[in-house]
Formats: C-alpha cells, structure tokens, sequence
C-alpha cells in the first residue's frame, strides 16, 4: 500500500523523538503514533516538511501540555481504546514521509486515520498558542 495523501489531521506510524532525548540520541526508542498539524514547503526545496504531534498512552509530565482523546476520536481516527493524548508542548519537523514506518499488523499500511476536523481545530488551535508564547520543545529531525 502506498504512503497516504499528506494531509493535516493525519495519523501516521512515525519515530517519534521525544524532546527530552533529542540532544542524547538520533533516532527514536519506539514508533508513535503522530498527528500530521502542519505542511509547509521552502520555495527552493522540493519536498514538503511536516510538523508532527507525538500522541502516548503516558499523560503528558510536568511542564507538557496534551489534549486527551475521547473514545468517539480513538475510534474514527483507527486508534486503540485505551487513554490517550496528543502532546501540544512539543513537536517533530521532518520531511515527508521520512521516518513514517508501517503499523504493526496492517500489511503495508503507514496511517491509522485522521482526527475529526472539529478535534483537529482544538489541537492546532492549542499548538498554535503554545508555539506563539514560545512554549513548544520542537525537535527538528531534517535539514
């Protein structure tokens, strides 16, 4: 199966780095799930970046912000029931679909699903002021 239509709302298989690993570590412990918040494309360059929000069963630490997803999102997203949070206090930027990997038990398959536009608001909406209050750890895994 092919890499899905890079959308905002996505939800891929990624290898997430967590920021608080990013300075002893090039690459992840484990695969996330992660939430495609923003593309964007450098004029020069000919690939799309994206920024990706790390979702985890773990509530967000002291100092992280998440937005816990309720059971009707897990559920038309393609997520397991247990709880779960997307993290607003810190991201990922790559290029696409670097770093997206297969999801365990779906042959050829790299997405779980998208979050329902109006959730989809909330979460960005959060970011985007975090972001602008200068309270994001972004951890930039591509040039």
């Amino acid at each position: 199966m092919p890499l899905p239509e890079l959308t905002v709302g996505l939800i891929v298989r990624y290898e997430y780095l967590w920021a608080r690993r990013a300075g002893n570590a090039d690459t992840a412990e484990k695969d996330h799930p992660a939430c495609v918040v923003m593309t964007y494309r450098i004029d020069d360059r000919p690939e799309d970046f994206v920024i990706y929000l790390p979702i985890s069963h773990t509530p967000p630490r002291d100092g992280e912000e998440g937005i816990e997803l309720p059971d009707a999102v897990k559920t038309r997203a393609g997520l397991d029931h247990g709880r779960q949070w997307i993290l607003i206090s810190e991201c990922n930027i790559d290029t696409w679909a670097q770093d997206v990997r297969h999801i365990p038990g779906r042959s050829g398959r790299y997405h779980y699903g998208h979050l329902p536009p109006s959730f989809f608001k909330k979460i960005r909406d959060g970011f985007i002021q975090r972001h602008a209050a200068r309270k994001v750890a972004a951890v930039r895994r591509s040039d």
